[in-house]
């Protein structure tokens, strides 16, 4: 049961046992007759979740006469069993909760707040305003990454807890509030509202997040389903969104925005609408979002096309577009758990291991005179391992393709030359092999070379998702303690 908790831990960012600090004072004055409320989500706290995110608005010119408070309430990932422990309060108690904070001192004070909430921190906010006098005081409501349409029993992690349970899709509570909502608010609406989601979220789907909503509201930045909540600066866009919302300045969205809000939520059609005469123009993760339109609208090769165009540009290696390409299609498999996109996204591994390593498919005897590029190659090799991994039963004998894809994988890793990745691979292939120890002494030294944060959890999403395969939730704390020592 240690292993779940850890999981639940890096999941979402908190501690096992999660401090429970009311009211957090970011600015108060004497004057200011509007505040901003933050409201955490599953596991979080009102001080550790929004990292930066208080503080940048405080300094922010514009919201000069908002004061800023941070609340919190029970959520801690202890695992709920009655009568020997508490439970943490279901989701409508949370939603009470809040509306009798907003009630009482000190925020009872203000004319009119503004809720931001994070993950299931937005649901209990949407509950809440179907109180006629919160309706009446909130005038700005903003959800990141909240589960609006619930999450499905795969990403729910057993169900271990109350408060997992009622962000279920199709479960009670997740019902009744949308029914509730829609039957308030869908004619008119008393407040701002901005709903948004991360592009890179592999928790909550766009179409749990944005799905529920009319466009106009719906907004998407980049980032996962944390890091949309912890900006590094005032000009990061979870910042802007909100400064925009609370400033009344119904800022336009441009076209790249609105593209990425269309792919969120699976309309394939809009997004490649707008981004095809801008192909030339566009970033990298403007490219991929057009990549993903095409591939949902069975444009597959012109997709891989515009990706490739891209790379020989920069003289990069194709496979590069390959593997960009092919990782996207595979984070929105693990979410969403479409059959095509697993198998697209194998396929494109797969040709671009070829391309990588042109022997690969002469290994009935035929041979190649073009060189190897193992760095490609091995990250070609264990993506589909892993794809294929992750397809077979849980705990059971590791499939006899998947141990060879596995260790062709290895091989190529301890001869390439990108030490951070090579360890990584080299960590994901023993972990597929059934050497647990070896894997974490490999994924401590690519902690130790200090990798990006998105790369980190890149890393150890995938460690993770392996290990608990293979080995069970037995293997859960030692991929935790081998990836805390880079991070600690």
């Amino acid at each position: 049961m240690t292993g779940v908790i850890q999981f639940l831990k890096r999941l979402f960012g908190a501690s096992e046992n999660t401090p429970i600090s009311h009211v957090i004072e970011v600015r108060s004055t004497d004057t200011a007759q509007t505040a901003v409320v933050f409201v955490h989500g599953f596991g979080g706290t009102a001080s550790a979740t929004w990292g930066q995110f208080p503080a940048l608005l405080a300094a922010h010119a514009s919201l000069a006469r908002w004061d800023i408070y941070s609340i919190g309430y029970a959520s801690n990932l202890r695992v709920d069993v009655p009568h020997i422990w508490s439970a943490d309060p279901p989701l409508e108690l949370v939603s009470l909760s809040l509306r009798t904070a907003l009630a009482v001192a000190p925020l009872n004070r203000y004319r009119a707040v503004a809720l931001v909430a994070h993950s299931m921190g937005g649901l209990a906010a949407q509950h809440a305003m179907l109180d006629p006098d919160m309706a009446g005081r909130v005038a700005n409501l903003i959800l990141f990454g909240t589960p609006s349409a619930g999450l499905g029993k795969a990403l729910l992690v057993g169900r271990l807890k109350r408060q997992l349970r009622d962000m279920e899709a199709g479960g009670e509570f997740v019902t009744k509030l949308r029914s509730d909502w829609n039957a308030r608010y869908s004619a008119n609406r008393p407040f701002a509202l901005r709903v948004v989601a991360g592009e890179r979220d592999e928790f909550v789907p766009g179409t749990s997040s944005l799905g529920p909503f009319p466009p106009d509201v719906q907004r998407a930045v980049p980032g996962n389903h944390l890091s949309i909540v912890k900006p590094e600066s005032a000009t990061d866009r979870s910042v802007q969104i909100v400064i925009e919302s609370l400033c009344g300045s119904h800022m336009a969205i441009g076209n790249l925005d609105s593209a990425a809000i269309a792919v969120e939520r699976s309309d394939f059609a809009a997004a490649a609408r707008i981004l095809l005469p801008l192909v030339a123009e566009i970033d990298d993760g403007a490219l991929t979002q057009l990549a993903l339109a095409l591939e949902g609208l069975g444009r597959s090769q012109e997709a891989l096309e515009v990706m490739e165009a891209r790379f020989r540009d920069r003289g990069l290696p194709s496979t590069d577009a390959y593997g960009v390409l092919a990782g996207r299609i595979k984070r929105r498999w693990l979410v969403e758990r479409r059959e095509n996109d697993w198998a697209r996204s194998r396929r494109l591994y797969e040709q671009a291991l070829l391309a990588s390593d042109p022997g690969f498919a002469g290994r009935n005897g035929e041979e190649s005179v073009r060189p190897v590029d193992p760095d490609q190659a091995m990250y070609h090799a264990i993506n589909i391992a892993f794809l294929d991994l992750m397809r077979s039963n849980p705990g059971t004998n590791t499939l006899r393709s998947v141990r060879e894809m596995a260790l062709l994988a290895k091989c190529y890793a301890e001869v390439g030359q990108n030490r951070l990745w090579c360890s990584a691979v080299l960590g994901d292939a023993c972990s597929i092999l059934g050497d647990l120890d070896a894997a974490c002494g490999h994924y401590q030294d690519a902690c130790a070379l200090q990798p990006r944060p998105r790369d980190l959890q890149s890393m150890y999403s995938q460690a993770l998702r392996i290990a608990a395969h293979v080995f069970g939730r037995r293997a859960i704390d030692a991929i935790e303690r081998a990836f805390s020592v880079g991070t600690a």
